[in-house]
């Protein structure tokens, strides 16, 4: 029986297997990608664990363009959850259209290294705010009819969210 697929398999080690999987459970996705890059007790994955796109935005239908030019589209939030993978977004990130429909897409946001960042009509914590532009790589930030609140209710003040993007070179709000 031939299988195309190689696998990889891992090297005896000084670790408990636990600490291992421990490790590979709990490490976030750019670190489980340096050990995966850098350490061969971390190169048994069959494929990668994210999904990886340059581009994902909503209008009516949701549009992914994968790093090798490849366009997706899926029809609304059930052909979406159907993604078994977590998303790392490369370049943009445009959610416009619905209102709201960012509370379903950020559980499925595993790294956002995006330079370019679109709401409209949507409604954000300043946690999720924070987490999206942690990279600093965001160059075009698009807020328009789009709310940031704290997690108690309260407004984020325009001096927060330009705290969190210091390279931003166009901004919409």
């Amino acid at each position: 029986m031939s299988n195309p697929r190689t696998f990889v398999r891992v090297p005896l080690s000084d670790f408990p297997t636990d600490v291992l999987k421990w490790i590979k459970i709990n490490a976030n996705p750019k670190m489980l990608f340096k050990l995966m890059k850098c350490c061969k007790y971390f190169q048994d994955f069959p494929e990668f664990p994210f999904f990886v796109v340059k581009q994902f935005c909503t209008i009516e239908h949701w549009f992914f363009e994968t790093l090798d030019g490849k366009f997706l589209t899926y029809k609304g939030e059930q052909e979406f959850e159907k993604i078994n993978k977590n998303l790392w977004i490369t370049d943009i990130l445009a959610i416009n259209g619905q209102a709201n429909i960012f509370s379903s897409v950020f559980p499925k946001i595993a790294v956002c290294e995006a330079r370019k960042l679109s709401f409209s009509c949507q409604k954000l914590s300043f946690d999720e705010f924070k987490f999206l532009t942690c990279s600093g790589n965001v160059k075009y930030l698009d807020i328009t009819k789009t709310f940031i609140n704290h997690e108690n209710g309260d407004p984020v003040y325009i001096d927060s969210i330009l705290k969190c993007v210091p390279n931003v070179e166009i901004f919409k709000w």
